[in-house]
């Protein structure tokens, strides 16, 4: 049942798949890489939080998306993890691009920043609109 439900699902859902892949690996990087949160432009993040904190919550929450697009479908709950995903997804790719603004060289980070934050703002809006299709099957189907 799962594997036919990913099969039907992974094309409509492919960017969710990729930006959850990378922001699983960029944590996983970030955890593996001592002192890099030294640098200028990782000062917004590190003033948020600890590069530990930053690592361990890209990596899980990264984790967490790519196992809820895997058995999305068979809980109909499930968006509403995407959209939570989304929206810290969000927060992380707005962050590292205010690093890559706040440094004296301009870099192309900024551009690819900008647009996996611009990914996750359509995935959340397509895990809303999914959790509310959801929602409204499930009250049909009294099994809410």
């Amino acid at each position: 049942m799962l594997i036919v439900r990913f099969r039907q699902t992974f094309r409509e859902r492919a960017s969710e798949w990729v930006v959850s892949f990378i922001l699983c690996f960029w944590g996983f990087t970030v955890l593996q890489s001592v002192g890099l949160f030294d640098r200028p432009f990782y000062a917004p993040l590190s003033h948020a939080a600890p590069q530990s904190v930053w690592g361990w919550g890209a990596f899980m929450i990264g984790l967490l998306r790519l196992v809820v697009l895997f058995i999305n479908g068979a809980w109909w709950r499930t968006p509403m993890f995407r959209q939570i995903g989304a929206g810290f997804g969000m927060m992380v790719w707005i962050m590292l691009m205010m690093g890559a603004l706040s440094i004296e060289w301009r870099s192309p980070a900024i551009a690819a920043y900008l647009g996996l934050f611009a990914l996750d703002a359509l995935n959340l809006s397509f895990a809303s609109r999914d959790a509310a299709n959801s929602t409204r099957g499930s009250r049909a189907h009294g099994s809410e």
